[in-house]
């Protein structure tokens, strides 16, 4: 006898096929398409593919389940033809070929019913219904991919899987320097690399148009020093939208606290607590100024949005690798062969020109034991106060002059939090 267990299965299929057939029905309907395959196509198709799974494990081999698969097909390719003949007199649109794609799926998810993969056909049907509805959102989506993103894209995966895997996972240098491990140095590059890009494919999908605050916000993710230097480029444009910019600057200085700190916990999850006091306490004055901004800022004129070009290209990436191999190596002699305060000194420099670079560099000192949490928190301080000073000098000297005005009290308020930091750590 059959078992109830048996029918559970056989109505899952029956329902998965119902679920997705109806939502092809529907899409039909509303663009005036036809296809061979409707809701009662997906529901039997479905069926079939448990019924077929179940007959090939009665009878110990997959002929008939491969002989469902073949009929189901036969028939589709019969009703393509037989559809397109027809298609011109009767001047109705037909549904391409993503209905039949996913009538083979739906089959396939049937068998999967009959196998008790319950959970993992029930997955896919929730993809695959997701994919079929939001059709316009995919292709507008995809008609804002450039072919520089492609590009772009590729070099990331090449970087990523075909130079990482190889590079030796062995420490190099002078004696007491052994430091420099080109498989831990490019790690560091994939992964911030990798943290860009992820920023740059949430904007291409959000999109900046929901105004400049979401721009500096997610720009911010990606990288608060290019997104500095964007907002500074297009100031001079219109310098009545100097307090907009100067809040999406503001804003992704603030951001870019609160990811480094993500970061380092992700890298060194034990350091979560001695890292948000130095880290996320400089992110509050950002954060407060830039809804202060928001708020004083008239909103009588319609928000512009920012052009944002791709984050990864693989010079930056490579040039991001040499920066982050001097300053790791330049901290480290200077720990030797200087004392302490030359690391602080050494952090300063670097967090001028990469705060990235040095975070990264200390939290390995840090992570092997070179140097105490204590050194890793001023280490870290002080390259982040150089770093927004940098990042201020260049609103000021290359941004329009009405900028100075609303950027200087927000370089102020995080470099005195900065320096109250520094002398409590002391």
């Amino acid at each position: 006898m059959i078992e109830f267990n048996e029918f559970y299965k056989l109505a899952a299929a029956l329902g998965i096929g119902f679920v997705i057939g109806l939502q092809r029905e529907n899409s039909n309907d509303s663009n005036n398409a036809r296809h061979p395959a409707g809701l009662r196509s997906f529901t039997i198709v479905s069926l079939c593919g448990a019924v077929a799974a179940y007959l090939a494990e009665l009878m110990n081999t997959v002929a008939p389940f491969v002989a469902g698969f073949v009929v189901v097909g036969l028939l589709l390719l019969t009703s393509h033809i037989s559809y397109g003949l027809n298609r011109v007199e009767e001047k109705s649109n037909f549904s391409g070929l993503t209905t039949s794609l996913a009538l083979f799926l739906v089959y396939f998810l049937g068998a999967l019913c009959w196998y008790g993969k319950l959970l993992e056909a029930g997955i896919l049907m929730i993809v695959l219904l997701w994919l079929l509805t939001l059709k316009k959102q995919l292709h507008d989506w995809a008609a804002r991919i450039s072919t520089e993103d492609i590009i772009a894209a590729v070099k990331f995966a090449v970087v990523t899987l075909m130079i990482f895997p190889f590079l030796p996972n062995q420490a190099y240098g002078p004696a007491g320097l052994e430091v420099l491990n080109p498989h831990t140095i490019w790690l560091f590059v994939v992964f911030i690399s990798g943290i860009g890009f992820v920023g740059y494919v949430l904007i291409k999908v959000v999109g900046p148009g929901k105004g400049i605050w979401l721009t500096g916000l997610l720009g911010g993710l990606a990288s608060s020093t290019a997104l500095t230097l964007n907002l500074v480029g297009r100031s001079k444009e219109n310098e009545s939208y100097a307090e907009d910019f100067s809040m999406g600057i503001v804003l992704s200085w603030a951001v870019m606290y609160v990811r480094l700190y993500l970061i380092c916990i992700v890298l060194a999850p034990s350091l979560a607590m001695p890292l948000a006091l130095p880290l996320l306490v400089p992110a509050v004055p950002s954060l407060v100024y830039a809804m202060y901004l928001k708020v004083k800022s008239a909103r009588d004129h319609k928000e512009k949005s920012s052009n944002f070009s791709n984050p990864f290209k693989l010079l930056p990436a490579i040039k991001f690798g040499i920066i982050f191999t001097i300053v790791m190596f330049l901290a480290n002699a200077a720990r030797v062969y200087l004392g302490d305060g030359a690391l602080l000194a050494c952090s300063f420099l670097g967090g001028a020109a990469e705060m990235d670079a040095v975070a990264f560099s200390v939290l390995d000192m840090s992570i092997k034991d070179v140097i105490p949490v204590q050194q890793l928190v001023l280490a870290l301080l002080f390259a982040s106060l150089a770093n927004t000073l940098t990042k201020g000098g260049l609103v000021c000297f290359l941004g329009a002059k009405t900028m100075r005005k609303p950027i200087i009290p927000a370089v102020a308020l995080i470099c005195i939090t900065t320096g109250v930091l520094i002398g409590f750590y002391f």
